[in-house]
């Protein structure tokens, strides 16, 4: 598929798509979001929208209606509507649970354009390289389809084909939303602390992973070598001489999504003990798991082998996240609230000073409502996450974006377990794990390691510290070495003097055009053909027009609120 080329401005986006910049205005304005528009300077006035024009879309709670808002708005702002699901730090537990609901659901893409998705992407056509097709899909989303089909050597395959022009579409979307993000954060004070630049920034690297399903057919390829050989958990093998950008071809799995399993027999516990064990591995040891493990990405057959589809969306730990995060957990199990809120500040990146004595009070009665049971049906893994979430947005702590997809894989996994087996016990399937990084953490070999990693490094800080010390002093010798009280008003006071001095020249100079202006106005008939004396009089009554309304501009925003030129140049940024 050709790559679309962007402009590097986001106002030649608005330019080149200001259509679908009214019409998605229009939309917000329809479902009752008019009101963020107002406080976006002339938003109205250009793009013709007002809190008036609201519709039926408008009924509901705010979380029920923005909810909605992302499904009539299209593929890419569901799949922003998933994505913002994951960040329960960002967003309240009602919007959260709004926002879970969302379904990737789009019509089938005509059989043609199927076939033609195929001969541009592999190179030949459909017929020449799989012995039959079946014409009509077995799953549909807004990013592709995908079609039962069987190989030349006689494999049955399923074929998952890219929309036609989804790339494009999506990525000018993306280029809206960047617009919005900075026309928020220029113009709202508040959007400065939760940086929807950034939050796009984060979602536009997901989406255009998607988009490519070579990086899905790595995952596949990745699952299935870390995947315990011995337990009866397995990831469609991939076919990569089939497969490309926008076609993905892996092997067919017959089963049925777990969903169908009678809830509490057998094969329902037997399904989630497996399901737990295969998510623990990949959390605790692999460091790599299923970012969406919903009930119908897995499916089971008759003799009980499970198997993860949809790898498009994976949670990845770096070996350091997973050791955090089983001190995390024997800090929770053994109630230490100063392990844990030492090892909260350390996985996450606080945003102002933080009291401890507070962090940990809130992580003790945390633990004491969610953490102290034993079964799932007395687990509330949602609650736990959104307190958890409260907590980390009261203190203003960002967490990374891998804890977010795994707090979402967490929730879903216990969503499942609950409506299967509620009674099974999670803690001997837990454990092992667990153990197993704890102990290698401990084990002699890693433990001396370690310890002369950190002999090495104090080794070389003491070899330096002479002559540290030797520049210390000869830079307080000669009077390099400078010391300043930091006073935050003083230190603004160049700012304000400077500011203020600016103010009174553009005033001054508005006056001054005035003046002209006025004296260069024609005051007898023949003077309307003296050229020279009518463009001097234009020219002195525009500036004088431009100078007053910089500084009525400024009398304005003056009152509380900052005028600041970087937002308004990050604003005709892209990224």
């Amino acid at each position: 598929m050709a790559e679309q080329t962007h402009d590097g401005s986001l106002l030649g986006v608005a330019i080149r798509d200001v259509a679908r910049l009214r019409k998605v205005v229009g939309v917000v304005a329809q479902h009752g979001f008019g009101e963020v528009l107002t406080r976006i300077p002339f938003a109205a006035q250009l793009l013709g929208a007002t809190p008036s024009r609201r519709g039926k879309e408008a009924e509901g709670t705010p979380a029920e209606r923005f909810a909605r808002l992302l499904a009539a708005l299209g593929p890419t702002y569901i799949k922003l509507g998933q994505v913002l699901s994951m960040r329960s730090d960002l967003l309240p537990a009602e919007y959260i649970q709004a926002l879970s609901r969302l379904q990737d659901k789009a019509p089938p893409i005509p059989y043609a354009e199927v076939q033609q998705v195929i001969a541009e992407g592999l190179g030949r056509p459909a017929e020449e390289i799989f012995a039959d097709i079946e014409k009509e899909p077995i799953a549909t989303a807004s990013i592709g389809q995908a079609h039962l089909a069987r190989t030349r050597d006689g494999m049955r395959v399923v074929v998952k084909v890219q929309r036609p022009g989804i790339g494009s579409t999506m990525r000018g979307d993306l280029d809206l939303l960047f617009i919005a993000a900075k026309a928020l954060e220029a113009s709202i004070d508040e959007m400065r602390l939760v940086t929807p630049s950034a939050i796009v920034a984060e979602f536009e690297k997901s989406l255009l992973r998607e988009l490519n399903f070579s990086a899905e057919l790595a995952s596949l390829v990745r699952m299935r070598a870390l995947l315990d050989p011995d337990r009866p958990v397995i990831a469609p093998a991939p076919l990569p001489e089939l497969s490309c950008r926008t076609v993905l071809t892996m092997e067919y799995f017959e089963g049925r999504p777990v969903r169908a399993l009678t809830p509490k027999s057998p094969e329902a516990k037997h399904a989630v003990e497996q399901i737990l064990h295969a998510m623990c591995k990949g959390v605790f040891v692999d460091g790599f798991f299923h970012g969406d493990p919903h009930a119908g990405n897995i499916l089971v057959n008759d003799e009980g082998t499970l198997c993860f589809l949809d790898l498009g969306l994976v949670g990845t730990l770096s070996a350091e996240q997973r050791d955090d995060l089983v001190t995390l957990v024997l800090g929770t199990i053994m109630d230490d609230a100063s392990t844990v809120a030492r090892v909260l500040l350390k996985i996450g990146t606080p945003t102002q000073r933080i009291d401890i004595g507070e962090l940990k009070s809130e992580i003790t009665r945390v633990r004491a409502q969610y953490v102290m049971v034993r079964s799932v049906k007395d687990l509330d893994t949602r609650g736990f996450i959104e307190e958890f979430a409260n907590a980390a947005g009261k203190y203003r702590v960002k967490l990374a974006t891998e804890y977010s997809v795994l707090a979402k894989s967490a929730g879903t996994i216990e969503g499942l377990v609950r409506r299967l087996d509620p009674d099974v016990d999670v803690i001997p399937i837990i454990r092992p794990y667990v153990e197993k990084i704890f102990g290698e953490r401990w084990a002699p070999d890693k433990v001396v390691q370690q310890a002369l990693g950190g002999a090495t490094g104090m080794a070389s800080l003491l070899r330096t510290v002479p002559t540290h010390v030797d520049q210390i002093l000869h830079d307080m010798e000669t009077g390099n070495v400078q010391v300043r009280p930091i006073m935050p008003k003083l230190d603004a006071l160049p700012d304000r003097l400077h500011d203020s001095a600016t103010r009174v020249a553009v005033a001054v100079f508005s006056a001054s055009m005035s003046i002209c202006a006025a004296i260069m106005v024609p005051d007898r008939a023949e003077h309307f053909f003296d050229y020279a004396k009518i463009t001097l009089f234009f020219v002195a009554f525009t500036a004088a027009v431009a100078g007053w309304f910089v500084t009525w501009w400024w009398h304005w925003l003056g009152r509380g609120i900052n005028l600041r030129v970087t937002p308004l140049l990050r604003f005709f940024r892209r990224g």
